[in-house]
This record gives structure tokens, sequence and C-alpha cells, in this order.
């Protein structure tokens, strides 16, 4: 199952200098109310959920905004709000087509067309509720626009608009057929997909000039602005496969070395700015013309100060040591050589895109789940704002206590009361698989029973089990959601919503009337003297929900897939299903479900391999640690053997293995997930005398929190 292939880079090694580029034009005025206005449009923006959190909290202690305020000039505040609007809204848009999948499949395409419908509409903009930035634009944005703007200029906006638009679809049909335009045909494209005439209308307009700009004053200060951005992103393009790049177009062209094509652009650039200044000198709105260069003049500036595309600092750049992210295209198709390169060369190192630092080698990763000082206050951006205040996120006696009424629910007669709830739910599972030729393990059994358990173990109705899929599939989602993706926040908070309104009477019906299951345990419990809010127990439901279903039901479908893969461990495990247990820990070990966790370091920490500073998010690769041939011999391998006799020390805080976590947070469930495997595999291979792989299927993972095949289709008989 997904065995590891050498990784090979995107591009051969880019060695160059940055060109030290000087523009005649002065710097934007500063605002005094500029940082009055970066906090009010982050509000503007989470208000509207086109961020998270997490995602305004990076806006307001970073750069990224500065060139934003740049473009304001000296607007008034009310029109420098609506061009800041705009900025945060293309940027974001930017991102989500940059760091991930979501811009396929026509997606984007789709989203183009309605947005575009929003600004064309002549009747007032219709409100979409497809998606957040949708809402944002039709419903407040859109609005506050044409209210400062004529017919003329909306017009003239709305053909920009689409263009930016239909320019980010073509790069992304670019990308999916790997392959880019020519530098003839790429230079008016690249002042499409920058946005170039859309930020000249809006800064026309928020300084009340209306429709203004010379065709040749616009083309001209749009290439410099975007070529600078080219010179400047050349190694996150190199890294991220993007071939839409001045500086990569004209070294395919022209051949030598990467510093000549480097060169070359900074020469167009600097041939470019001759023609703004010339246009300049014809335009009839010198005001226009002198905003524009100091607009041009902020792009540099902004280029130069922030590490969103490039993050060695410094002027010279070798690809050779720019850090893998996880967000790179292929990290979620094969993240095993990744995970190599990282330990071996970058074991502890901040991956920009992802704002966060990585730790990949076994000794760091088991010290950052079990020192105190990596704390899990990341969880106040990562669930909080779903589940509100868990025990995930809590520390020292905060945690104790809270964790000591939990454990309760996960031993004796409560496990006994589990574990016969799991007999009856897989044995039912399997016999729904008997004499069907082919079925699909992973929908059919390894998704289901989990949920079921979770499920009888609050006391719920089973028939009720499929919306409980869709609330946990929502609201892991929600937690691994490290891209901020706004759709995919607002689909969590929309199905807490839901999970929380159903649990609503249950909760109410225990308080009364309280049984022996674990929503009873939750209802009765007190914490210094006070029982738990009605929220922290539908909090603690949905967590339990996200834990027990998403991740056991994936180190399921993984264990299977490894005896699978292996049959002559399979033979061994039917003739003694004592070895059950040492098949699972490494199962376990070797394809965890869960192979990142964040955790937020109180103060800097030296680790083994080097130092993360304080105040850091960082991410823990579960998926590298357990892989880490320092710890692991040939860990590549499937090797029920390595447990030595001592498997049930890979169940408990001492495991050797990372899945289930160390420390003062390792995992209450980790006993139910043993009790689950063991049950499932035994009832499989009592039902299914003979499976094997279905002809022509072979299972693939994915995932990048969490990672499992999403199909098992296997052959019965």
């Amino acid at each position: 199952m997904n065995a590891p292939t050498e990784g090979t880079r995107p591009d051969p090694a880019a060695e160059f200098r940055l060109p030290d580029l000087s523009l005649p034009f002065p710097t934007p005025p500063p605002r005094a109310d500029a940082a009055r206005l970066r906090a009010a449009t982050c509000d503007w923006a989470l208000e509207h959920g086109l961020i998270g959190p997490r995602g305004r909290e990076r806006l307001l202690t970073s750069r990224l905004l500065d060139l934003g305020i740049g473009l304001t000039g000296t607007a008034p505040p009310d029109r420098a709000a609506v061009l800041m609007g705009w900025f945060l809204w293309v940027l974001l848009l930017d991102d989500r087509i940059d760091d991930g999948p979501w811009a396929g499949g026509g997606v984007l395409e789709g989203f183009a067309g309605a947005a575009v419908s929003v600004v064309c509409a002549q009747d007032g903009p219709s409100a979409p509720d497809a998606d957040p930035m949708l809402r944002a634009l039709a419903r407040d944005l859109w609005p506050r626009t044409a209210r400062l703007a004529g017919p003329e200029w909306c017009e003239r906006f709305a053909e920009h608009f689409a263009r930016h638009l239909w320019a980010q679809c073509v790069a992304v049909r670019h990308r999916a057929d790997g392959d880019g335009p020519d530098l003839a045909g790429y230079v008016p494209l690249r002042r499409d997909l920058f946005g170039a005439d859309l930020f000249f209308d809006l800064i026309a307009l928020v300084d009340g000039l209306g429709v203004v700009g010379s065709d040749g004053l616009r083309e001209s200060a749009a290439d410099v602005i975007a070529w600078t951005n080219d010179i400047f992103s050349v190694e996150k393009d190199l890294a991220f496969w993007e071939r839409s790049n001045l500086v990569l177009l004209l070294h395919d062209k022209h051949g030598g070395s990467w510093q000549r094509a480097m060169d070359a652009a900074r020469d167009m650039v600097e041939d470019r700015v001759l023609d703004l200044l010339a246009a300049g000198a014809r335009e009839e709105h010198p005001q226009f013309a002198a905003r524009l260069g100091q607009v041009a003049r902020a792009s540099l500036d902004w280029h130069r100060s922030v590490s969103r595309y490039h993050w060695q600092g410094g002027e010279r750049v070798d690809t050779r040591r720019t850090p893998p992210s996880l967000l790179w295209p292929g990290f979620e198709r094969d993240p095993y050589p990744l995970y190599r390169r990282l330990r071996e060369e970058f074991p502890v190192v901040r991956d920009e895109p992802l704002d966060a630092w990585l730790v990949s080698r076994y000794a760091d990763v088991r010290v950052a789940l079990s020192d105190a000082r990596f704390t899990p206050r990341n969880y106040g951006w990562q669930l909080e704002p779903m589940f509100g205040r868990t025990v995930l996120q809590m520390e020292d006696r905060e945690h104790a206590a809270h964790r000591a009424f939990l454990t309760p629910a996960f031993r004796g007669r409560a496990m006994d009361r589990l574990t016969a709830a799991a007999m009856r739910t897989a044995a039912r599972l399997a016999d729904r698989l008997r004499d069907r030729p082919v079925v699909d393990l992973a929908a059919d059994f390894c998704r289901l029973l989990p949920v079921h358990v979770v499920v009888a173990a609050l006391g719920l109705p089973s028939l009720d089990v499929p919306r409980f899929q869709g609330w946990y599939q929502a609201g892991f989602s929600y937690l691994g959601n490290y891209r901020q993706d706004p759709a995919t926040l607002e689909r969590g908070l929309v199905a807490r919503d839901e999970l929380y309104a159903y649990l609503e009477p249950h909760v109410a019906e225990r308080r009364a009337r309280p049984t022996g299951d674990l929503l009873s345990v939750l209802c009765a419990v007190e914490v210094d003297g006070a029982p738990l809010p009605d929220d922290m127990i539908k909090g603690f439901c949905g967590t339990l929900l996200g834990a027990g279903g998403e991740t056991t039901g994936k180190a399921l479908a993984s264990l299977l897939a490894n005896l699978l893969d292996h049959p002559e461990v399979l033979a061994r495990v039917r003739a003694d299903p004592g070895l059950i247990p040492a098949v699972w820990a490494e199962s376990l070990r070797r394809n965890p479900p869960v192979h990142v966790v964040l955790r937020e370091t109180s103060a800097e920490v030296e680790l083994p391999s080097g130092t993360v500073p304080a105040g850091a998010t960082v991410a823990c690769l579960v998926g590298s640690a357990n892989r880490d041939p320092a710890r692991f011999a040939d860990p590549d391998r499937f090797d029920p053997g390595r447990a030595d006799g001592r498997v049930e020390r890979e169940f408990t805080g001492a495991a050797t293995q990372l899945t289930f976590g160390a420390g003062r947070h390792f995992c209450l469930g980790s006993q139910v997930a043993r009790m689950e495997a063991e049950i499932g595999l035994r009832v499989l291979l009592a039902a299914l005398p003979s499976p094997r792989w279905a002809d022509g299927f072979s299972p693939v993972e994915t995932g990048l929190l969490t990672r499992a095949p999403e199909r098992l289709l296997v052959a019965t008989g």
C-alpha cells in the first residue's frame, strides 16, 4: 500500500541572486489610520466567514496587508476600506487556488461565473448561498463599491473582474495539464492574472477620479508590478510546480543559467519602467499616473519585505535549500519521500506556506508530543470555534480534572458495554458482506464500525448513525483545515449547529433521567463543584465522534490494506488470532490514521535537531516519525514482529510508535480502538474465508491531516 517512491524535485536546482531593483517612484504616504484599517479589514473578513481566527491572527501579525494599505493612498477611511476589502478578497481567492485542490474539476469556473453575475446584475446583486466569498461579495463588498461608482465605471470594472477570474481559470487548467503559455501569450495573461486593471479601477474610484488611465499607462504599470512579483516568487513557483512565471519562461526559451534568466527579467522590468514614465508624462490625469508609480514602488517594497514568496532570506537563492512544504502538490499523493527529505535535510524547519514549523524526526516529535512547553493552545483556533473548549486543549489542573472523569468511560464495565456493542455491530456488518462477490471494506465496514461504537457509548439511537457520519466528517475537515478554506470553515460550523440541535433533547433527558451511558456521565459530572455546561457536553460528543469515528475508521482501513498486501501475514493471523494485537500495532506505526498533530510553543525549545521559537505553531509529523530509520530498522517494511513480545506496551504511554501521542495527552481511546480492531478483524476473517484484492484494484492512500485508503475493493471468494 503506497510503497514509498523516490521523490524528485519539480525542477533542477536553481541558483541565482535576486536583483537590486530600483524604481524612480516615491513610496505612498503613510496612513495614520493604517492599524485601524488593517484591523477593520480583518474583522470584516472574520464576520463574513472569509477567514477563521488563525487567519485573522496571521494577517494582523504579518505584513501581508501592507500592500493593500499602500494601494489606498490618502483615500478617506470609508473608501479605503472598500479597496482593502477587495485586496483581501482577491488575496484569499489566490490562496484558495494555489494551496489546494479546491479550484479543480470545474469548481473555479462555477465560482467565477457566479462572482461575475453578482457584479453584472442589473437589478442589484443577488446573494448566492453556495460560498462565503460569494455571499460577502454579493451582500456587502459589491454594494459598498457600487454606491461609490457610476454606471460607466461599474461596466468597465465588471469587464476587468471577469478577465481576472477567467485568467485564474486558464492558469488552473494549465497547471492540471502540466503546461503553460509561451512567453508571448504570457504577458497579457499575466496582467489579468494579477488583477492589475481591477485594482487600477479601484484606485481611481477611491481617489474620486472615475474612469481614467490610458491603455499604455495601465499596461506599463501592470507589467512592472506583475514582473516584480515573478522575480521575487521564483523560489515558490519552482517549489509548487507553477510554470506561469516570467523568469521560468525566459529560462525555458533562452536556456543558460538561472541568473541569466533573472537578469533578463530585471532588464525587462527596467525597460517597462521607462515606458511607464513616458506614458505618465502624456497622461491627462497626472494624479493617477503618479499613484500608479507609487503602487509600483509599494509592490517592490512589499515583495522585498514579506516571506510569502521567497523563504530563504537574503539575496541569494539556492532551491536545493528550499524546504519541502506540506502544501506541495505532491505531498498528499505520496508524503513519504518528502518526509525522508525533511528528516535528512530539514529536521526542524519553518514551512512558510503552511505558517508552521515542521518537526519530522522521531526524537524531536516525541519531545514535542510530551514536553509541556509544546502546548495544545493551537486548538483555540483549530477546534474551539467549532466545539468550544474541550479536553484536547486543556492544560495542567484543568486537563487533569476533565481527563479524570472521562477515563472511567473507557474502562471496566463501560468497556464491557462498548465491547458488546462492537461485537453486535461487527457481526451485523459482516453478515451484509456474505455472498457478495466484491465488497468495499472501507465504506461497508471500516467507516461504519467505529461510529456505531461511539454512538453506542453515548447511548444514542443507532438508526441515526448516517447523520453522525456527515457531521463528524465535516467537523474533522474543519479541524484539519490548515489552509483555512472558507467553505470548509462554514461547512464545519453548519454541521456543529445541526449536531448540537440534535443533541439538545438527549442532554436534557440524561440530566433528568441518567442511565449508564457516557452521555449520562458527562451530564452528571461536576468540576470545581459545578456541572458541565450543555455546550461543553455537546462539544465533547462532537470531539469523540471525530476521534472515534474518523481516525479509527481510517486506521482499520490501513490495517486491512496491509494484511491484504501481505497474504502470508494474513494467513498467519487466520491461523493464530492471537497475533492480531501485534499486527494492529505495526499497522498503526507504518500507516497512522493521523499524520500531522499541531502544537504551539509557550517558550523557545531546543530540540535534539534544532530550535523552535516561542509562540510558534508546530506540526508534529507523526507519519514521518513512525518511519524514522534512526528508531525503526527498515521502517517502510510491514513487520508485525517489531513488538518483540511486548505488544501491550504499544497501547500505553510507553508505546514506541507515536500514533496515540505521548505523555499527558496520550489518547484516551487507545484501548477502545484496539478492541474494535481485534473484534472487527476476527469477525471479518470468519465471514470472508479467502479475501483478496479485486482484479485490477490497488489501494491508494489519500489525505493530509488524516490518511488512509478511500476504497478497499475486495473479492470475497
